[in-house]
């Protein structure tokens, strides 16, 4: 019968885990069989004397989990991992009797004696410990940033919720003439909420500012095309022309801003503070649909009906001789400025087309 021969064997350990490494290359009908207490290996491969099977069978020092055995084949070696039983500790031996097997040698490189074990211990500690100074020394040197991010945090929550409370209050102011008055309040919507109309849309100039300064992650786009529009008819037709301002439109039109932004300004609180209500979210992208056509509508009747007003008025024209030897008549500006309201209505309305597939559309399909 002939003798048995043994592959070159190294083995390592960690606190949970025992490592083998088989030297054996070409390995095929390779058998490995992990109990409690043993492990038995049979291959068929290139070892030290040449192409052979090889075997080894040994007694664990201490038990393992059984079937825990796993091995990968490379070129060079086979690598085996079993797990240890328990919580673990480092074996002084790998062999439950001291006996030395000249085919059976250390592997260095994953071998912790435990003296070793200990040492990995105080470095984990100490890796811990710098994790947590590290740590400690970010925050300290952030504090600046933190305390920016929730400055930026409370002025947009604190921004947002000035504009609500101030259309809440123009839609309400206007609601409730309309009740006392009747149709006679619509000619006097101006009068009634002028001035508080024109505070929102003078702070609403900070919505261009904000993602220019880094405080929101929208783009500019948007609300430079709305705050200028807004304000355009706002400031230079309505607020200069007294008969506009006793025409039902305006009260339509302030009516209109204020139904989109009773919408508008409680997303953005939420958003600031990483709130989202899926109704208000489901309104901010799908009310537009209806208010800002009705918006766009009812600021064209009044660019339309503004233009014989100030063509009979002459305000804002510009007439030769001047110093700068140039003419301008507002009029026929105000029959440009349709072309362009039609061009801008048909920029931010696809805008908020884009917007609203992106993000219900997102929200319908993480459902």
């Amino acid at each position: 019968m002939a003798d048995t021969l043994n592959p070159l064997v190294y083995w390592g350990q960690k606190d949970d885990q025992i490592f083998l490494k088989v030297d054996l290359r070409d390995v095929t009908e390779e058998l490995l069989d992990v109990t409690e207490d043993s492990i038995k290996f049979e291959a068929f491969g290139v070892g030290q004397k040449g192409r052979n099977r090889y075997e080894f069978n040994l007694d664990f020092y201490l038990p393992v989990e059984a079937n825990s055995g796993k091995y990968k084949k490379t070129d060079r070696e086979i690598q085996i991992q079993i797990k240890k039983q328990g919580e673990g500790e480092v074996w002084p031996r790998l062999t439950q009797k001291q006996m030395k097997y000249p085919w059976l040698k250390i592997d260095f490189d994953k071998f912790i004696f435990e003296d070793d074990s200990e040492n990995e211990d105080e470095k984990a500690k100490e890796a811990a410990e710098k994790e947590m100074m590290e740590k400690i020394e970010k925050d300290l040197m952030s504090g600046a940033d933190g305390t920016s991010l929730d400055f930026k945090v409370s002025y947009i929550f604190l921004y947002n919720m000035f504009q609500f409370v101030g259309y809440m209050y123009v839609c309400a102011i206007l609601q409730y003439h309309f009740i006392k008055y009747g149709i006679v309040a619509k000619n006097r919507a101006f009068e009634s909420v002028g001035a508080q109309v024109m505070v929102c849309q003078v702070a609403a100039i900070l919505e261009i500012l904000h993602p220019l300064l880094g405080l929101v992650k929208t783009g500019v786009f948007a609300p430079l095309m709305q705050v200028l529009g807004r304000n355009f008819i706002l400031f230079v037709l309505i607020f200069q022309e007294p008969r506009l301002q006793d025409a039902p439109v305006v009260w339509y039109l302030f009516l209109t801003w204020s139904a989109v932004e009773l919408i508008r300004y409680p997303f953005y609180m939420l958003s600031s503070v990483g709130m989202d209500v899926k109704i208000i979210t489901w309104l901010r992208y799908s009310a537009w649909i209806i208010l800002y056509p009705l918006g766009f509508l009812f600021e064209g009747t009044l660019v339309i009906m503004a233009i014989p007003l100030f063509e009979e008025t002459g305000r804002f024209n510009l007439q030769l001789p001047n110093e700068a030897n140039m003419s301008f008549n507002f009029s026929w500006f105000l029959h440009l400025y349709l072309v362009v309201l039609a061009f801008g209505a048909y920029s931010l309305l696809n805008h908020m087309y884009r917007q609203r597939k992106n993000k219900l559309g997102k929200a319908a399909k993480t459902e």
